[in-house]
C-alpha cells in the first residue's frame, strides 16, 4: 500500500513511500495537492478549483489547465496504483480521500492540540499529558504554513494560504507559550527559555514571550542576559510598532534589575517537595506510571490507592509517580511514611510534619490540618496505610473509637474539606471508600516459557541483572546463568523485592542454586543489607506482616488454601478449607488472594509457600 506524506508546516515537501515526489510540473500542481489535502472534508467542483488556481484565465483555459495539472498530480503521486486511491474524482468534482494511506503534518498538528484542549485535567498549565501533546505538536511546526511557496497570478490561493498560515501560527504560538509556562513552573528554566525563544522567532514583538524569556534567564542566574532581553523587547516594539513595553514588562525589568538573583525565585512558582532521594534506579512500570499520572491529573479522581502484596513495589512506584508530579501541584508534593506509626493518633501529626505545618495549642489537630489544606493544591503520598485501617485487629486494645476508624475519618474529612488535595495511598488492603480509585499492582514482566532468547526485554530480568552487577561486576546473562535468572523470575512472578534479594546473592552462589533454594522455601529470600528496613530484609518478614493483620478465621483459611495448586473455585475452597463467603473477598482485598475474570482464585507462588509453611 502506497503511503503519501505531506509536510506543509515548512517549505512544501511530499514523499511517496519515503522517497521525495519529483514529478510535479509546476507550483500549481503542488498547490492543487496542498489545497485538496487541507480542505478534504468536502468535494470541490472543478470550476471552483480552476478559478482558485487560474483566476485570470478564461473558463475554458482554466478548466484545461486543471485537467493537465490533475493528470500530472495523479501520475506524480501514483494515484492509479494506490489502493484506495488518494483522490476521489468525478466529472464534476475532486476530493482528497482521507481513507487513503497518507500522513499530513497539519492534520496531526491540529489533532494533538485538540487532544490537549479536550483533555480533562485539574489545571491545563500543570498537566503533563497536555505538555507532551503540545511538545509533539510544536515539533511538527518546523516553519509557517507553505512558507516561501507562491503560485503566480493567483491572489485567491495566496489569500487562502495566508489565512491558514496565520491561524496555524497563532495555534503554534499559544502552544509554545503554554510549554514555556509549564517548564517555568517546574523550575526547568532552560526548556522554558527555549520555548520562549521559539515564540520570538515566529513573532519578535510578542511581549509575553519576552517576559517568559526574562524570567527564565533571571531564575537560572543569568541576570545580565535577562536585562538584555528587556532591551531587545523595547527596541523591537519601538522599531516595529512605535510602542513602549507594558507596565508589567517594565515592572519585571525593575525587579530583575534591583534584586539579587537568589531572590528571584518568587517570580516563578516554586514547587515544594520532601520526596526522599532514591539510591537505586527505577526499572520498568512505564505503563503503570502513565495510568497513575492520568488518574492523578483527572479532576474526577481525588484518591488513588496502590494495592498489592508486600514486596510488589508499591512504595517505589508511588515515589516515582510522585517525582513526575512535582510542578503539577501548586502547593507541592509530600511523602508521608506510615509504617512506623503504632496509632492512628499520630497520622495527622505525621502529615503536618511532612509539610512543615505546626499545630497551635488550641483546637483539634485533625481540624487544624483540614483547615490548613482547605485551599491547597497538593499531592500527599501516604505510604503503608494497611495497619491503620479499621478492620485491623491492631486497634482492638488502644483505639478510642474502638473500631480503628479515626484514620479513615481523617482522610474522608480532608477529601471533603480540601477539594484541591489529592491522596496517593499505598496499602496491602484497599481502603473501601467511595472516592477511592483502586490500582492493583502486579509483578514486573518476566519470561513465561523456558527460552532465554531476548529475555532482557523483560523488566524483571533487567532489574535482576542491574542489581546483580552491583555485587558482581562481571555478571552476565550467559548459559546456565540465563536459565537460572529466568527460573528465579518465574518463581517470584516478577515481584521486585524478591528479585532484588535473589540478585544480591549472586556473589556467593550461582543463579541455578538460588532458584533451587527458592523452590524449597520462601525463607531462602533474605538479605543482610544494613540499609534495608527490618520488615523488608526477608520475604518471610514481609508476608508475616500481612499475616499478623488477619483475623483468626482468615489466618486459618489462608493456611489451608495453600493445598491448592493452579488455582481453585470458591466451592472448592468452602469444601476443603471451610472458607466462608466473606473470608475469600477479604483475602482478595488484602492482596493475599487473586481473583481472575472467570471467578477463579489463586495465590502468588511465594505467598502460597508462606501459607503452606
Amino acid at each position: 500500500m502506497a503511503r503519501l506524506s505531506l509536510s506543509l508546516l515548512e517549505p512544501f515537501r511530499a514523499t511517496l513511500d519515503g522517497k521525495p515526489v519529483a514529478g510535479f510540473e509546476s507550483n500549481n500542481v503542488r498547490a492543487l495537492l496542498a489545497y485538496l489535502a487541507i480542505e478534504s472534508d468536502h468535494p470541490h467542483t472543478r470550476e471552483a478549483l480552476a478559478g482558485l488556481l487560474w483566476p485570470d484565465q478564461s473558463d475554458q483555459v482554466a478548466r484545461s489547465n486543471l485537467r493537465q495539472a490533475l493528470a500530472n498530480l495523479r501520475q506524480a503521486i501514483g494515484d492509479e496504483a494506490a489502493h484506495p486511491p488518494f483522490l476521489h474524482i468525478t466529472r464534476e468534482s475532486i476530493q482528497f480521500n482521507v481513507e487513503a494511506e497518507h500522513w499530513l503534518d497539519v492534520t496531526v498538528f491540529t489533532a494533538l492540540l485538540a487532544t490537549s484542549e479536550k483533555h480533562l485535567h485539574r489545571r491545563a498549565e500543570t498537566c503533563k499529558h497536555c505538555a507532551q501533546w503540545l511538545k509533539q505538536a510544536v515539533e511538527l511546526y518546523r516553519g509557517n504554513f507553505l512558507e516561501y511557496f507562491f503560485v503566480r497570478d493567483s491572489a485567491a490561493f495566496e489569500e487562502w494560504a495566508l489565512v491558514k498560515r496565520e491561524g496555524l501560527r497563532r495555534l503554534a504560538l499559544n502552544a509554545l507559550y503554554h510549554l514555556a509556562d509549564f517548564h517555568e513552573r517546574r523550575g526547568a528554566y532552560e526548556q522554558a527559555h527555549r520555548y520562549a525563544a521559539r515564540q520570538l522567532e515566529l513573532d519578535p514583538w510578542r511581549e509575553e514571550a519576552h517576559q517568559q524569556a526574562m524570567r527564565a534567564l533571571a531564575s537560572s542566574g543569568q541576570r545580565t542576559a535577562a536585562l538584555a532581553q528587556y532591551e531587545t523587547c523595547r527596541r523591537v516594539l519601538d522599531e516595529e510598532l512605535g510602542a513602549e513595553p507594558t507596565d508589567e514588562t517594565q515592572a519585571l525589568y525593575e525587579q530583575i534589575k534591583n534584586v539579587g538573583t537568589l531572590e528571584l525565585s518568587n517570580i516563578s512558582t516554586f514547587q515544594l517537595s520532601n520526596l526522599p532521594i532514591q539510591t537505586t534506579s527505577f526499572i520498568g512500570r512505564e505503563t503503570e506510571l502513565i495510568e497513575i499520572a492520568e488518574l492523578l491529573a483527572s479532576p474526577s479522581c481525588q484518591l488513588v490507592t496502590l494495592t498489592g502484596p508486600g514486596g510488589i513495589g508499591k512504595t517505589r512506584l508511588a515515589l516515582q509517580a510522585a517525582v513526575e508530579q512535582i510542578g503539577s501541584f501548586a502547593d507541592g508534593v509530600y511523602f508521608i511514611p506510615l509504617a512506623a506509626l503504632n496509632s492512628v493518633e499520630f497520622l495527622a501529626p505525621a502529615i503536618a510534619e511532612a509539610m512543615n505545618f505546626t499545630f497551635s495549642s488550641q483546637g483539634d489537630p485533625k481540624e487544624q490540618l483540614a483547615n490548613h489544606l482547605r485551599h491547597k493544591e497538593i499531592l500527599l503520598v501516604l505510604d503503608n496505610f494497611e495497619h491503620l485501617l479499621p478492620t485491623s485487629p491492631f486497634f482492638s486494645s488502644f483505639n478510642d473509637a474502638g473500631d480503628g476508624s479515626e484514620g479513615i475519618r481523617l482522610l474522608v474529612n480532608i477529601l471533603i474539606q480540601a477539594p484541591g488535595v489529592v491522596l496517593l495511598v499505598t496499602s496491602r488492603e484497599r481502603l473501601n471508600l467511595q472516592a477511592e480509585w483502586v490500582f492493583d499492582l502486579q509483578g514486573l514482566s518476566f519470561p513465561k516459557g523456558e527460552k532465554t532468547e531476548e529475555i532482557e526485554q523483560y523488566s524483571a530480568v533487567q532489574l535482576f541483572v542491574e542489581r546483580a552487577r552491583q555485587v558482581q561486576r562481571q555478571f552476565a546473562l550467559t548459559g546456565r546463568e540465563a536459565n537460572g535468572v529466568v527460573r528465579i523470575c518465574q518463581l517470584v512472578e516478577g515481584m521486585p523485592l524478591a528479585v532484588e534479594i535473589a540478585a544480591a546473592a549472586v556473589h556467593t552462589r550461582s543463579c541455578t542454586a538460588i532458584a533451587s533454594e527458592i523452590e524449597r522455601g520462601v525463607q531462602a529470600l533474605a538479605t543482610t543489607l544494613r540499609d534495608v528496613s527490618e520488615q523488608h530484609r526477608s520475604m518471610w518478614a514481609v508476608f508475616e506482616h500481612s499475616w499478623r493483620l488477619l483475623s483468626q478465621e482468615e489466618q486459618q483459611v489462608f493456611c489451608q488454601l495453600s493445598v491448592f495448586r493452579g488455582g481453585f473455585q470458591g466451592e472448592a475452597a468452602a469444601s476443603v478449607a471451610a472458607a466462608t463467603l466473606p473470608v475469600l473477598p477479604a483475602l482478595v482485598d488484602k492482596s493475599l488472594l487473586r481473583l481472575d475474570p472467570t471467578g477463579r482464585y489463586d495465590m502468588h507462588k511465594l505467598i502460597r509457600q508462606h501459607a503452606g509453611e
